[in-house]
C-alpha cells in the first residue's frame, strides 16, 4: 500500500513537470538582419512577379527560335500501311497477242493480279519553301519585336519591384521611429496622469484635468497599438516582396544611401524618353505591328516550294520497289472571301493603336518625371524645416531637463519635452526618407532600377 502511494506521487509529479514544461513560452525567433541593398537583391531574385516576367522572356525567346526555323528546309518521312478489300485483275485471252510459228500467244488465257491486298509505302522528302521565305522575314520580325517588348516589360517590372521594396523599407523605419516617440509620449502621459491625480487629492487641480490626462494616456496607447499593427503589416509586405516566409521577423539596417547628384529637369526628361523600358516596349510594339502589316500584304504572294523524295513501296502495281521523285509545288487561293484584305485592315488598325500608345506613354513619362522632380525639390525643403524644428525641440528638452534638476519643472513637463524631441527626430527621419524616396521615384521614372 505504501509502495502504491509512492508510485502515484511520482506519476503526479511527472505529469505536473511535463505540463509546466509544455506551458513554458517558446523563445521568440531572432530577427533576421537585412540591409536595403540585400532586400532589393532578394526581391529581384525571389519575387514572384519578377520571376514570372523572366519566364515570359524565356517563352518569347523560344517563340523567336520557332519563327527562325521556317527559313530551313523540312525533312520528313511518311509511311503508310493499307489493307485493300479487293484488287483489279487483267485478263489476257489465249492468242490475243498474236501467233508466232503457228503457236498462239499466249497459249492459254492468263489472269494477272494488279498488286496485293496489303500495300506498304514509305517516302522521305526534303521540301524547301521559296516564295514562303518572303513571308518568313516579317514573321521573324514580329517574334523579335515581341521578345524585345517582353524584355523591356521585365526590366520595368524589376524597377517597380525595387521601388516598392524601397518604399516599404522606408515606411518601416519611419514607423519604428514613430513607435519610440509614442512610447515616450506614453511615459509623459503616465507621469502627467499621476501628477494630476495627486493634485486633485490636494485640491490643486480639477477633476476634469485628471480625466483629460487619462484620456491623453489612452490616446497615446491607442496610437502605439496602431503603430504596432502597421509595423506587423509592413513587415509581412516586405517579406512577401523579397520572397521570404510571411512570419519572418526582420531587423532593418537604418543606414540608407544619401541622395547624390541629380540631373537637371530637362536632362532627366531626355534620359527618361530615350531609355525608359515602357518607351522601348511601345516602340517594339510599333515594330511588331508594322511587321504584321508587311506579313498580311505578302499573303497575296503564291506559295511555291521545291521538293525531292525517295520512296519505297510494296504491292503497288506499275511502280518500282524503290524510286525517286522531285519537282515544284505551286499553290494560290483564287477566292478567300476577303480574308487577306481584312487582315491588312486589322493589322493597320493595330499599328495605329501602337503609335497612339507610344504618344500616350511619352506624355505619361513626362508627367511622372515632372511630378517626381517637383517632389524631390519639395522634400528637400521639408528636410531643412525638420532640421530647424529638431534643433528647437532639442534645446527645449535641454532646458526642461535643467529646470527639472533645479526643481522648477515637473517630471511630466520634462518627459513631454523629451517626447516632443523624439517626435521632431521622427519627423526629420521621415523627411529625409521621403527625400530619398523621391530620389528613388525619380530614378524609376527615368527607367532605371533604384539601388
Amino acid at each position: 500500500m505504501k509502495f502504491r502511494a509512492v508510485a502515484l506521487c511520482a506519476v503526479f509529479a511527472l505529469i505536473r513537470t511535463n505540463t509546466m514544461v509544455a506551458q513554458e513560452p517558446k523563445p521568440a525567433p531572432t530577427p533576421r538582419r537585412i540591409t536595403l541593398d540585400e532586400a532589393v537583391q532578394m526581391a529581384l531574385k525571389h519575387n514572384h512577379v519578377v520571376r514570372i516576367a523572366a519566364y515570359k522572356v524565356e517563352e518569347k525567346e523560344h517563340a523567336k527560335d520557332i519563327a527562325r526555323s521556317a527559313y530551313f528546309p523540312i525533312l520528313r518521312n511518311d509511311t503508310n500501311a493499307i489493307q485493300l478489300t479487293d484488287t483489279q485483275f487483267i485478263g489476257i485471252p489465249a492468242g490475243s497477242i498474236g501467233t508466232v510459228g503457228g503457236i498462239s500467244l499466249p497459249a492459254n488465257s492468263v489472269t494477272l493480279n494488279q498488286g496485293g491486298k496489303t500495300i506498304i509505302t514509305s517516302g522521305t522528302s526534303l521540301t524547301q519553301p521559296i516564295t514562303e521565305l518572303l513571308k518568313v522575314k516579317p514573321a521573324n520580325d514580329i517574334a523579335a519585336a515581341e521578345l524585345s517588348a517582353t524584355r523591356d516589360k521585365a526590366h520595368q517590372t524589376e524597377n517597380e519591384v525595387a521601388l516598392r521594396v524601397h518604399q516599404i523599407y522606408y515606411r518601416i523605419l519611419i514607423a519604428q521611429a514613430h513607435r519610440e516617440a509614442t512610447l515616450a509620449k506614453i511615459k509623459a502621459s503616465e507621469d502627467l496622469k499621476n501628477e494630476r491625480v495627486a493634485q486633485v487629492k490636494l485640491g490643486a487641480a480639477l477633476e476634469a484635468e485628471a480625466i483629460e490626462s487619462r484620456a491623453q494616456s489612452l490616446e497615446a496607447k491607442q496610437d502605439l497599438l496602431t503603430t504596432e499593427l502597421q509595423l506587423s503589416d509592413l513587415n509581412m509586405q516586405l517579406d512577401d516582396a523579397i520572397g521570404l516566409p510571411l512570419a519572418t521577423s526582420l531587423a532593418l539596417d537604418a543606414g540608407v544611401h544619401d541622395v547624390g547628384a541629380i540631373c537637371e529637369r530637362e536632362e532627366c526628361l531626355r534620359v527618361a524618353l530615350e531609355s525608359h523600358p515602357e518607351m522601348a516596349e511601345a516602340r517594339a510594339e510599333i515594330e511588331k505591328a508594322s511587321a504584321a502589316v508587311r506579313l498580311a500584304k505578302r499573303q497575296y504572294i503564291p506559295d511555291l516550294e521545291a521538293f525531292a523524295r525517295y520512296s519505297y513501296q510494296e504491292n503497288v502495281p506499275f511502280l518500282a520497289r524503290n524510286f525517286g521523285s522531285f519537282g515544284v509545288h505551286f499553290g494560290y487561293d483564287l477566292f478567300d472571301g476577303g480574308r487577306k484584305r481584312a487582315a491588312i485592315g486589322e493589322h493597320t488598325a493595330q499599328l495605329s493603336q501602337a503609335q497612339e500608345n507610344l504618344a500616350r506613354i511619352k506624355e505619361e513619362i513626362e508627367l511622372r518625371v515632372q511630378t517626381a522632380y517637383n517632389k524631390l525639390e519639395r522634400t528637400r525643403e521639408m528636410v531643412k524645416v525638420s532640421e530647424e524644428l529638431l534643433s528647437l525641440r532639442t534645446e527645449s528638452s535641454r532646458v526642461s531637463a535643467q529646470q527639472l534638476q533645479e526643481g522648477a519643472a515637473l517630471h511630466s513637463q520634462a518627459d513631454a519635452a523629451a517626447a516632443h524631441e523624439l517626435d521632431a527626430k521622427t519627423l526629420l527621419l521621415q523627411s529625409q526618407l521621403e527625400y530619398i524616396q523621391a530620389r528613388d521615384e525619380m530614378i524609376e521614372a527615368m527607367g532605371q532600377t533604384p539601388e
